[in-house]
C-alpha cells in the first residue's frame, strides 16, 4: 500500500512549555466504566418451549445443502425411493412429511455422487408422483381426526405440516374452535403467526388468545422491535390492533415474567405506527431494567472486565499488561507526552499513540460487523433500530475516552488547553497551510460550567462541519451566507474534496466472499487433518498444503464458488492457493467494512476499478465513511439509532444527566469526537494539495 500523508505540518514557532509536573507520574490508574459481560441462561427467542409431547421419528429431515448429515440422508431417500409405491395409501403422517423432506433435498440441488445422471433423473421424476399421497392425506383433514393427526407429528416435522396443511388448503375443513386447543401452544402459535392464510382463516380466536396470552408481549417485541437477521415473518389479526399494545406490554413490564432482555429492547426503542411507545413505557421499562436483579436469583455465569490507562515514565511510549482479574492496563510515557507539546505533535498523537486512527485514517473508534464475537452475534438481543455494539466496540470506547480525559489532564497541567489546540487548527493551520481562509471556532473558556462546555462543542462541531461544507462546495466561506444558513448536519451528506474516497461491498458476492475466507463460523476451515487448528478457509490455505480431495462434498460446493471467481485457484501441483491482491482487498473490507482507494497501489486500484464497474463495490464521496457515519449518528443524537447517546440534543434541550461525573465524560467524548473531525477535514486537504502536486 502507498504510504499515507502526513498528518499535521509543522509550522514552527510554537514555544514548549515546560512544567513543574514533568517528573511526576500526573495521572495514576483511571478506572472508568467496569464493564460486565452476563450469559444468562434465560430465553432470549420467545417461543422455544414446547408444551405438547410429541412422538419420535427416525427420518429424513432436510435442514440446509450445508448439513453434515447430508449424505447419510441421501443414502437413506435412496432406499425409499427406491421401495416407492405410487398408490400406497399412506395413514402415518410422519411418513408423508418425510416424503416432503426427501423433496426438499432433491429441490436444492444436492445429490449423490455414487447415483450417477440416471439414477439422478429417474428419481427427480418421481417426485411429481407425491403430490397424489400429499393431496389425499391432508385432503381428509377435518375437524374429527386434526387432534390425533396434529398430536402424532414428530417435533421435527411440525413446521413441515403446517406447510402442507396450508398448501391443500385444509384450514377450510378445520374450524376456528378445534385450532383454538393449540393456540395457546409456544410451538403452535409460533407457526400459525408466520403463515397470513392462517392469520386470516383464524383471525378472531388468535386475536382473543393474543389479547390474554402471556406469549403475545413477547411476540409483539419479537415483530416490531427485535433486529433478526432475516425479516421477522409474525402476522398479527387486524381484529388485534396497535393501540391494544401499550396496555398488553405495561402488564409485562410489572410482571415477574418479564425477561431482561425485553425489558432492555423496551427502554431503548422508539415509537412508530406499527407499536407505538410512549415515554411512560420506556420508563417503566427502565426502572424494571435498573432494579431487574433486586428480587431474582443470578443464574447465570458473570464475567468482569477491567480496563485501564496510567501515564508514568515508561521506556516505551505505549505499553499493555494484563493484571489479575481480567484488567487490562494500559501505560503511556510521560516524558513523550510532556516533552512534546507543540500543537501539530499533539493532534498527531491521536494517530500515532492513541491509535485512534488507523494507516487510512480511518477512525478506530467505530462498531465493525467482524469485531462481533458468535456469542455476541448469536446471545445478545438487538432492538431493529438499534446500533449495534460489542464487547470490542466498547472496550475502544471506553478506552478512547480515558486517552482523552488523561491526556486533557497532563495538557492541562502543562498550561496548554485542548480547545486552544483545536481552534489553532481551523483558524490558524489552515490558513497557514492550505490558504483556507474564513474558518472560525470558538471554545468554551475554562471557567464556565461543564454543561456549556458540552453545549458549546457541540453547537461549534456543527458550525465548522458547516463551514467546511461552504468552502468544499464555493470554495471560500461567505460569512454573511454562512450566519443565515439554518440547515441541520447530515453526516452522510456531508461531501469531501476527493472523490470515490470511500469503497463498501455492494452485493452478497462480495459479502459471501468476506465470510468464506475469513468468518471463524465458516465450515471451510475444518478438515480432518488439521481439525480445528486454524480459525478461517484463508488461514488454513496460507499455512497447509490442501487439495481438494481434502473437503467434504458439501464444502466443494463453497470452494467450487470462490475458484469460479477467481478468489481460490489449483497450482500446477494441485495444491489450492489464494489470489493474494483480490484477498488482500476482502481482508481490509472484513476489517474495516470500507476500504481507501486513494492509499492504494495500482495493482489494487485496477481490480477495485473492475469491481466497482461490476457492481460488487460501490464508491462514495463523503467525508465520513459509512461506520464513521454511524458512530457520531449514536454518539450525537437519536435520528438513527433507538440506543443513541443523543449527547447534542440533551445539551441544547437541557435534557442532559445532573451528575457531574456524566456530564465530564460526555465533555470528553465530544472533544474525542472534534478529533475526529478535526482529522478527517486536515486528511481531505492533505489529499487534495497531494493531488494538485501530482497533477
Amino acid at each position: 500500500m502507498t504510504k499515507s500523508p502526513a498528518l499535521y505540518k509543522s509550522v514552527g514557532g510554537v514555544t514548549i512549555f515546560k512544567s513543574i509536573y514533568i517528573n511526576l507520574v500526573i495521572l495514576a490508574l483511571y478506572r472508568y466504566n467496569i464493564f460486565k459481560v452476563y450469559l444468562l441462561f434465560v430465553n432470549t427467542i420467545c417461543l422455544e418451549v414446547t408444551t405438547l409431547k410429541r412422538p419420535t421419528y427416525d427420518g429424513i429431515k432436510f435442514y440446509s445443502v450445508y448439513d453434515w448429515n447430508i449424505e447419510e440422508h441421501l443414502e437413506k431417500a435412496a432406499h425409499i425411493l427406491e421401495s416407492f409405491v405410487e398408490h400406497e395409501e399412506y395413514i402415518e403422517i410422519n411418513r408423508v412429511l418425510e416424503l416432503h423432506n426427501i423433496q426438499k433435498i432433491f429441490n436444492s440441488g444436492v445429490t449423490s455422487s455414487v447415483w450417477g445422471n440416471e439414477k439422478t433423473v429417474q428419481y427427480k421424476e418421481m417426485f411429481s408422483l407425491f403430490m397424489k399421497p400429499f393431496g389425499k392425506f391432508f385432503g381428509q383433514i377435518n375437524d374429527e381426526n386434526f387432534n390425533e393427526i396434529y398430536q402424532s407429528v414428530c417435533i421435527g416435522y411440525v413446521e413441515d405440516f403446517w406447510e402442507l396443511f396450508i398448501k391443500f388448503k385444509s384450514f377450510k375443513k378445520v374450524s376456528g374452535q378445534m385450532l383454538a386447543n393449540y393456540i395457546n401452544d409456544p410451538e403452535t402459535i409460533h407457526v400459525l403467526l408466520q403463515h397470513e392464510e392462517l392469520v386470516h382463516a383464524y383471525s378472531n380466536e388468535l386475536a382473543n388468545i393474543l389479547r390474554i396470552s402471556d406469549l403475545t408481549p413477547r411476540l409483539i417485541i419479537d415483530k416490531f422491535l427485535r433486529k433478526h437477521d432475516q425479516k421477522c415473518l409474525y402476522n398479527f389479526p387486524k381484529e388485534l390492533s396497535s393501540a391494544e399494545y401499550e396496555e398488553i406490554l405495561q402488564k409485562y413490564i410489572k410482571s415477574n415474567t418479564a425477561n431482561l432482555n425485553d425489558l432492555q429492547l423496551l427502554a431503548h426503542s422508539l415509537s412508530s405506527k406499527e407499536c407505538p411507545i410512549s415515554d411512560k413505557l420506556r420508563l417503566s421499562a427502565k426502572r424494571a431494567c435498573d432494579t431487574y436483579w433486586e428480587n431474582r436469583p443470578f443464574i447465570g455465569v458473570q464475567m468482569e472486565y477491567g480496563l485501564g490507562i496510567k501515564f508514568a515514565d515508561e521506556p516505551e511510549i505505549k505499553s499493555a499488561q494484563k493484571l489479575v482479574n481480567n484488567t487490562f492496563l494500559v501505560t503511556y510515557d510521560n516524558k513523550w507526552l510532556l516533552n512534546n507539546l507543540d500543537y501539530p505533535t499533539i493532534l498527531n498523537n491521536f494517530r500515532y499513540v492513541f491509535e485512534q486512527f488507523d494507516c487510512c485514517w480511518r477512525s478506530t473508534l467505530v462498531s465493525i460487523k467482524s469485531n462481533l464475537g458468535c456469542l455476541e452475534s448469536v446471545l445478545l438481543t438487538r432492538g431493529i433500530k438499534e446500533f449495534t455494539k460489542g464487547i470490542a466496540f466498547n472496550t475502544g470506547e471506553n478506552l478512547s475516552t480515558m486517552q482523552v480525559k488523561g491526556y486533557y489532564n497532563i495538557l492541562k497541567h502543562s498550561g496548554v488547553r485542548l480547545e486552544e489546540v483545536l481552534k489553532w487548527f481551523f483558524e490558524e493551520y489552515l490558513l497557514q497551510e492550505f490558504d483556507a481562509k474564513g474558518f472560525r471556532f470558538n471554545p468554551p473558556s475554562e471557567s464556565t460550567t461543564l454543561v456549556e462546555k458540552c453545549r458549546t462543542i457541540a453547537s461549534e462541531m456543527d458550525g465548522v462541519l458547516k463551514q467546511f461544507r461552504m468552502y468544499v462546495q464555493d470554495g471560500e466561506i461567505d460569512r454573511e451566507l454562512f450566519e443565515i444558513s439554518s440547515e441541520h448536519i447530515v453526516f452522510s451528506n456531508l461531501s469531501g474534496f476527493v472523490k470515490e474516497k470511500y469503497a463498501y461491498g455492494n452485493n452478497d458476492d462480495i459479502e459471501k466472499e468476506q465470510f468464506l475466507l475469513f468468518s471463524n463460523q465458516s465450515l471451510l476451515c475444518y478438515i480432518e487433518k488439521t481439525q480445528d487448528r486454524y480459525s478461517s478457509f484463508a488461514e488454513l490455505i496460507i499455512h497447509e498444503d490442501v487439495r481438494l480431495s481434502d473437503f467434504r462434498e458439501f464444502q466443494l460446493i463453497d470452494i467450487q464458488w470462490l475458484i469460479e471467481h477467481d478468489i481460490v485457484e489449483e497450482n500446477l501441483d494441485g495444491y489450492l492457493q489464494l489470489n493474494a491482491f483480490k484477498v488482500f482487498i476482502l481482508k481490509d473490507l472484513y476489517d474495516h467494512d470500507v476500504i481507501c482507494p486513494q492509499y492504494y497501489d495500482d495493482e489494487f486500484k485496477d481490480i477495485i476499478n473492475d469491481w466497482c464497474q461490476n457492481g460488487d463495490l460501490r464508491l462514495s464521496d463523503s467525508l465520513f465513511s459509512e461506520p464513521e457515519q454511524d458512530y457520531l449518528n449514536y454518539e450525537l443524537n437519536k435520528s438513527t439509532y433507538s440506543n443513541g447517546l443523543d449527547l447534542r440534543n440533551k445539551y441544547a434541550h437541557s435534557t442532559y444527566p445532573e451528575d457531574e461525573k456524566i456530564q465530564e465524560m460526555d465533555y470528553m467524548t465530544l472533544l474525542k469526537i472534534m478529533i475526529l473531525v478535526v482529522t478527517k477535514i486536515n486528511e481531505e486537504f492533505c489529499l487534495k494539495e497531494q493531488r494538485i502536486i501530482e497533477n
